[in-house]
């Protein structure tokens, strides 16, 4: 067996509990593209509203490294065609229901870093904050694996294509 169906197993099947069976299908829906998408809008329209400049600026470049994200992970996922763990492998428990079939990369790794990235680079001076988005990236990963729809291969390519994506947008100064 090779290390990333070890991983998986040890973080899906050994770190198995009541506490993280319950936890992780919330956490890992907070993730997603959708989810972040509607975030960065309801952000953009408060800050505009706000006159705050400098966060809707900060939001506008969250907004753009998110789909620029979601474009890489979506044709990674069309290219590659690899099914989820809990398709082809057996003692899989799916606690949560994926939007579509492949499994690589992970597109919520890839949404929630992409955003983190561009917060962490914008908020750096405020290490609190900067720890809370690096551990709230880390658990989003997490929860793919625990939640039997992603290996930790996916979840870790899903982490560089949105560390790209965010450090693209910076960049480039959109």
């Amino acid at each position: 067996m090779d290390w990333n169906i070890e991983l998986f197993y040890f973080i899906h099947n050994g770190l198995k509990n009541p506490f993280f069976d319950m936890v992780m299908p919330p956490l890992t829906d907070m993730g997603g593209f959708l989810s972040l998408l509607l975030i960065c809008i309801l952000a953009i329209l408060i800050f505009r509203y706000l006159k705050k400049d400098e966060y809707l600026e900060i939001a506008k470049k969250c907004l753009y490294a998110l789909i620029i994200a979601g474009i890489i992970a979506g044709a990674l996922k069309l290219i590659v065609h690899h099914p989820r763990p809990y398709v082809v492998l057996d003692n899989v428990r799916q606690l949560v229901i994926p939007s579509e079939p492949n499994s690589f990369p992970s597109g919520h790794t890839a949404s929630t870093l992409s955003i983190v990235t561009v917060l962490v680079a914008t908020l750096r001076k405020n290490k609190v904050i900067v720890c809370l988005l690096v551990l709230f990236g880390f658990l989003i990963g997490f929860s793919r694996v625990y939640a039997g729809v992603h290996y930790p291969m996916d979840v870790v390519v899903g982490a560089v294509v949105g560390i790209l994506s965010g450090v693209l947008v910076l960049k480039l100064k959109i």
